[in-house]
């Protein structure tokens, strides 16, 4: 059974989206154990629920297992349970303040008690096995979301009894006419295999108006969105997909939308609307993401996760002001220590440098613990401290993720680190979620990820991962000056006046410090009567005789004449000649 806020513990390994295989039992083979509630939010059209409730009370589905609860939308006036209608079927009423297809479906969600969500619009006619052909598959596997097949038809039935005369003789053709579909939809269906092969962009398959999760799974989702109105079925199926849904499209579980088609009927949401507002909360697909400026994306890509417990300022700074310099500016950063730990222990002195340096910094946040995932990102990034990564380096590890279609995607440095961590690894969020369910005791998560979705290892050379426990990476706070290193201020007429008249001595010590140091040619000079005085020889009368003498070296360059060539000799009169005493 399930349990709020967690999926159950799944036995079968479903590699990728590949549902072929899981092994569902065969309709009209079996036997159910789980309670389905069908939502259905409805605002008016009365004469729409009747023949959806006739639909469903004839469904193959065990009728002490199915719940229908109908949510009216501030209906004018207020829906009605007709006669022909399943036998636990009920309307509820949203309190005062909500109102939409969104509210409406997550209030019947909460108000519902099955242990399967089935999500049905109040002008759609179902099949009889609608209900069972969905069902099969959630109990085969808890994270299976199934996916109805969805038809517009032009006509509908008169009345209850002749849908129902239609449905007895198995006749639904007599009275529902016409074959038209989400023609983007299908197309995304077939062209990946019945979603077998689906890519990072399986979710948008996922129509709200004839699909089925596990309750566990839809509460670990985090529910359909109140506040939207309008494509709140896609935006739900991409948080579903991060979750680590295998999404089935059931083809023998139709419904027909009756009445003429119309334009907001058949369509999907517009592009603007997907543009405008969907891509604040969905990073994928990038080509409407990219038109949402920085500060309204509320769901970051990537999620990057730093432990710096322990870790000095000047590293943490180099580590995560890398990250945020990067080429990628779609993520968020979370940084785990215990930032708490200062009301218990001593402060440390670190931790509450790089807290202050960062706490306006928007895309960053502080955690005493790290998380699971990055739901609902769809990528997770761990990064060590002590690793930088250079300014295209996380751009190359998402594009080797979706190229790879990898779960985990790893950047390790060209040369065998020094020190035991694994480098810096990218995540699947999706991947990940479904690991976690299926890992048994001993197994590396690593591993298991690997068999689920794929791995990926990219080695980096020293421009993209960079140890920065081997460089200096930020330059540390500036130190106090001393007192006898400090540049003496310009000195102001008044003062000057003022000024003692002889310097005190220690203001003469920086002219010794100053004295010019001593050119090349001077210390050949030096060496040159150095060697003439100790062979007896005449020194030269110029620096023509130095240069020509035998012997004698040549060099540019010019000394002054009160410079004592040796520095630890008495200083020479002019024209070099040493003085005798």
């Amino acid at each position: 059974m399930s349990h709020r806020g967690r999926v159950e513990r799944v036995e079968a390994r479903v590699f990728r989206n590949d549902w072929s295989a899981l092994t569902p039992p065969v309709t009209g083979h079996w036997t159910p154990e789980l309670g389905v509630s069908v939502v259905i939010p409805a605002r008016g059209g009365q004469e729409g629920l009747d023949l959806a409730l006739a639909s469903l009370s004839v469904q193959t589905y065990p009728d002490h297992l199915l719940e229908v609860v109908v949510v009216d939308d501030h209906s004018s006036p207020p829906l009605r349970l007709p006669e022909h209608r399943p036998r636990r079927c009920r309307i509820v009423s949203p309190p005062d303040g909500g109102w939409g297809a969104g509210y409406a479906r997550a209030y019947g969600a909460h108000a519902s008690t099955g242990d399967i969500l089935l999500w049905m619009d109040a002008d759609m006619i179902a099949c009889p096995e609608f209900v069972e052909a969905q069902a099969r598959w959630h109990h085969a596997h808890a994270e299976c979301v199934t996916l109805g097949r969805i038809r517009f038809s032009d006509t509908e039935p008169r009345s209850p009894e002749d849908l129902l005369d239609a449905i007895r003789s198995d006749d639904l053709t007599r009275v529902l006419t016409g074959d038209r579909r989400h023609e983007w939809v299908e197309h995304l269906i077939e062209s990946s295999d019945l979603l077998r092969d689906a890519d990072h962009l399986g979710f948008h398959a996922h129509v709200g108006a004839a699909s089925a999760v596990r309750r566990s799974l839809y509460e670990a989702a985090g529910g359909v969105d109140p506040d939207l109105d309008l494509g709140q079925d896609t935006e739900f199926g991409y948080r579903l997909w991060q979750a680590g849904a295998v999404m089935v499209p059931e083809r023998s579980a139709t419904a027909w939308h009756v009445g003429a088609a119309s334009t907001a009927r058949t369509r999907l949401p517009s592009e603007r609307f997907r543009t405008e507002v969907l891509a604040e909360l969905m990073p994928h697909p990038h080509a409407y993401r990219e038109r949402v400026p920085d500060p309204r994306r509320r769901i970051p890509l990537v999620h990057a996760v730093v432990d710096v417990t322990g870790a000095s300022y000047d590293l943490v700074r180099g580590c995560v002001d890398r990250l945020l310099r990067g080429t990628e500016t779609d993520l968020a950063i979370t940084l785990v220590a215990d930032w708490e730990g200062g009301r218990t222990q001593p402060i440390d002195l670190d931790l509450r440098l790089i807290q202050a340096n960062y706490l306006r910094e928007p895309r960053i946040s502080f955690a005493s613990t790290a998380p699971r995932t990055g739901f609902p990102s769809p990528f997770l990034l761990q990064v060590p401290v002590a690793w930088g990564l250079g300014e295209l380096a996380l751009s190359r590890l998402l594009a080797g993720a979706e190229r790879s279609r990898s779960g985990l995607t790893e950047l390790l440095p060209a040369a065998p680190p020094s020190r035991e961590d694994t480098g810096v690894r990218l995540w699947r969020t999706r991947a990940l979620a479904r690991a976690m369910r299926v890992h048994g005791p001993g197994e590396e998560l690593s591993e298991v990820v690997d068999e689920l979705h794929g791995r990926y290892r990219i080695h980096g050379g020293q421009g993209t991962l960079t140890d920065l426990t081997l460089h200096r990476s930020v330059p540390p706070i500036p130190r106090p000056v001393p007192e006898a290193e400090r540049v003496p201020e310009p000195v102001e007429p008044r003062e000057a006046v003022e000024a003692p008249a002889e310097p005190a001595p220690a203001e003469e010590e920086p002219v010794e410090e100053r004295r010019p140091r001593r050119t090349l040619r001077a210390r050949l000079r030096s060496l040159w009567y150095r060697a003439c005085r100790a062979s007896g020889r005449e020194m030269p009368e110029d620096d023509e005789d130095l240069g020509a003498g035998a012997g004698g070296p040549t060099s540019a360059g010019s000394m002054g004449e009160d410079t004592d060539p040796n520095g630890d000799g008495p200083r020479r009169p002019p024209h070099g000649r040493p003085s005798h005493e």
